[in-house]
């Protein structure tokens, strides 16, 4: 853009210049992209994805039904970037799965055919976005389960710099990771509460429609400020404990 153009129309100048601006955050931004994504894209992965800082707040919620989990499953991953780890806490059938399966679901937009099943023998169940289709284009989603492996143990079988800085990772059984742990994360804790509202482990179908309790505690910023919009969806939906 010219000075004379500039002289013409200042507007204009300054629009593109914001443009140009934005674009070159995004491509510092942790977010992978693809050449297709639009600019509209790029500008809500700039949004999603600016440098925070550890602070932690909390947010604790009941979920009624195995529905409502995967539903709040789907509201994480409207915002989640590339780089966010978000381990899930919780005994045999407390329903991390089946967060973890709405959460996959929604990355894909709601790809009726995408199958979503538990890593517990795989260890890492990946979810490469070849198409560019994810709410984050290119993005790949790791969902992982190291209940099987001792501490540690998780790196050496699995590119933990990748995927904690270029994918979205769900982590069930985080603690395995002993001295891996980041510390830019997420923290979902569920309990299954049984009839007289007792709080415990279901060893039982976790997709059932039991009712759980989930405590949500974001460790950055960003996460922090999504609290109010998750707690806000929740509440219009399920009382909060």
């Amino acid at each position: 853009v010219t000075p004379r153009a500039c002289a013409r129309s200042g507007s204009f100048c300054f629009s593109a210049g914001i443009i140009l601006l934005l674009l070159a955050q995004a491509a510092l931004c942790g977010c992978t992209r693809t050449p297709r994504a639009p600019l509209r894209s790029h500008l809500r992965s700039l949004a999603l994805c600016s440098t925070s800082t550890p602070l932690a707040r909390e947010r604790r919620i009941t979920l009624p039904t195995a529905d409502a989990t995967l539903a709040f499953g789907a509201q994480l991953a409207e915002h989640a970037c590339a780089g966010d780890v978000i381990m899930l806490h919780g005994g045999y059938g407390a329903g991390k799965t089946c967060l973890a399966r709405g959460f996959v679901r929604r990355w894909f937009r709601d790809d009726p055919d995408l199958r979503v099943t538990s890593p517990s023998y795989l260890i890492d169940n990946a979810y490469p976005d070849y198409d560019g289709v994810a709410l984050q284009p290119g993005v790949a989603v790791h969902h992982i389960d190291l209940w099987r492996l001792p501490d540690g143990k998780a790196a050496q079988l699995l590119d933990l710099t990748h995927i904690f800085n270029e994918c979205v990772s769900l982590i069930e059984w985080p603690q395995r990771l002993g001295d891996n742990m980041p510390t830019q994360l997420l923290e979902v804790f569920l309990e299954h509460v049984d009839a007289g509202g007792t709080t415990g482990d279901l060893i039982a179908d976790a997709d059932a429609d039991h009712p759980r309790h989930v405590t949500i505690v974001a460790h950055t910023d960003r996460w922090a400020a999504a609290l109010d919009a998750l707690e806000v969806y929740s509440l219009r939906k399920w009382n909060r404990v």
